[in-house]
């Protein structure tokens, strides 16, 4: 049982990495017939064979924690629990380095869009909106597509594109975000998107989110993404930190003053 499952998950990893079995058995300095009877259970995965997979490919943690489940050895690269103690401190850590530090609003959020962590300017953003943010309990998702923020944002057709192909690469990885994109995509709020494609307008560099204040202050922005480095952990490989960049001055003052503690 456990080697079909081995098999079933290195097929899968196989077909994730777009690798025939005579690619990856070339890879690995090893043969398609080995990778064959991995994959229907007539071999053993040893750890050794295990070891030259997780070095010799480029994996992500959750992967190689996936093949190490699978196979039923010790797996040093466990899904940590978000409540656990280590994640909430990693947790803090980012909050109080820095999204504390970024001077506009900034985010921790999980592979839901769950928000977890969010900065002074953040709260003050969605406050203004009449949102509370509230830790854990919020979905970045949910605001972004909530009636109050779509109808803000100016300039919805020419920044959905950018929003509908970042919520589709989401959406594969995770089945909430799926069924809310699909529920956005059924309820119209991305029709704009096949029409702006194959239009004859060139995509600019970035997509611009032009947002109007309820005091009518315009806020033109793009979010910047990124994630820490050299992580050997599931659960902090899943979370991004987004931090709202602005691309004039009127925003960058405007945002100051909402970040101002």
């Amino acid at each position: 049982m456990i080697q079909s499952e081995f098999g079933s998950a290195l097929r899968s990893l196989r077909s994730a990495l777009g690798l025939s079995q005579l690619a990856l058995a070339n890879r690995l300095s090893s043969t398609q017939r080995h990778i064959s009877f991995l994959e229907t259970g007539r071999s053993q995965v040893t750890r050794g064979f295990l070891q030259r997979i997780c070095a010799e490919l480029t994996l992500s943690t959750d992967q190689r924690s996936r093949l190490f489940d699978a196979s039923g050895m010790h797996n040093p690269f466990p899904e940590r629990k978000l409540t656990g103690e280590e994640i909430t401190e990693a947790l803090d850590t980012i909050e109080s380095r820095i999204l504390k530090n970024w001077p506009f609003p900034a985010f921790a959020l999980d592979k839901d869009w769950s928000i977890l962590r969010a900065n002074i300017g953040a709260q003050r953003l969605c406050s203004s909106f009449g949102i509370t943010l509230e830790e854990g309990s919020n979905s970045l998702l949910t605001l972004v597509l909530s009636p109050q923020f779509l109808s803000a944002i100016q300039n919805w057709p020419e920044v959905s594109p950018g929003f509908y192909f970042r919520l589709m690469a989401a959406a594969e990885k995770d089945a909430s975000v799926k069924n809310a994109f699909e529920t956005a995509k059924a309820a119209g709020i991305f029709d704009d998107v096949p029409s702006y494609i194959t239009s004859s307008k060139t995509a600019p560099l970035t997509s611009c989110a032009e947002m109007a204040l309820p005091n009518g202050q315009i806020l033109r922005m793009t979010p910047f993404i990124g994630g820490l480095a050299t992580l050997l952990d599931v659960r902090l490989e899943q979370i991004e930190i987004e931090m709202m960049v602005p691309l004039n001055d009127a925003t960058e003052q405007t945002l100051r003053q909402i970040c101002e503690v």
